[in-house]
């Protein structure tokens, strides 16, 4: 309080001034930017509509017309091409199952945060708990390879019925460069297992066979997923 007692009135105004400005660089940076959303408003709607009207049907089914399946074997499945409408659609869908009326706003923030992607959800099946650690997805488009913005895989397969692991993930691609009616190859490698260094002489005090139970898994698995962008909405 003194320092401003004994400062003339020019001196207050220019701290004053100063002060404001500070102020307002920092009122700048705090505003986020808001997503842009790639999806118009009446497709939206139509989104939820075709959403709601699917209340009940299996996620499995609801997502076919956005799917390419390629059999049940190791390394194969299936993968979903995730558009801005397949999700609106799946977030209406999810409400209306728990007969909720869909939140529009909610919708549209959850779509735009994707916006900028191509979006894949892909379940495919392992030979070992730990293959979906080994797993590398990346995109092919023009004889380029575009590496994933966002990869997930869960840490172990979850084992089913049939002796597989059965793996569900999500990768994300940059839009950049990629035009809406491009054709592109989604592909899934499952990389070998590093084998463990023998000790000395192990080998001759240890004769414990190996049981595998069903198909011998390949020692580098390579799966192409084709889509064609403009088919989808």
């Amino acid at each position: 309080m003194n320092i401003f007692i004994n400062m003339n009135k020019k001196e207050i105004c220019k701290v004053a001034l100063a002060i404001l400005m500070v102020g307002m660089l920092f009122s700048g940076c705090s505003k986020e930017k808001k997503p842009s959303v790639n999806i118009d408003e009446k497709l939206l709607q139509e989104a939820i509509e075709y959403g709601k009207s699917k209340a009940g049907v299996s996620n499995y089914e609801f997502m076919e017309p956005w799917s390419v399946y390629l059999g049940y074997e190791i390394g194969k499945g299936r993968a979903v091409y995730f558009t801005p409408f397949l999700h609106a659609a799946q977030m209406a869908k999810n409400a209306a199952e728990k007969n909720l009326k869909p939140d529009i706003n909610i919708i549209r923030k959850a779509v735009a945060a994707k916006s900028n992607t191509l979006n894949f959800l892909i379940l495919t099946y392992g030979n070992e708990p730990d293959a979906s650690r080994r797993i590398k997805a990346y995109l092919i488009y023009d004889k380029t390879r575009v590496e994933p913005v966002y990869a997930h895989f869960p840490p172990f397969g979850e084992f089913n019925r049939d002796y597989y692991q059965q793996i569900n993930g999500e990768v994300r691609f940059s839009k950049k460069d990629i035009p809406e009616n491009a054709i592109v190859k989604l592909c899934i490698e499952i990389l070998p297992k590093e084998e463990k260094e023998q000790k000395p002489h192990e080998h001759e005090h240890h004769h414990e066979s190996e049981i595998v139970v069903g198909q011998q898994v390949q020692q580098h698995i390579i799966t192409e997923f084709i889509f064609d962008l403009s088919k989808y909405k």
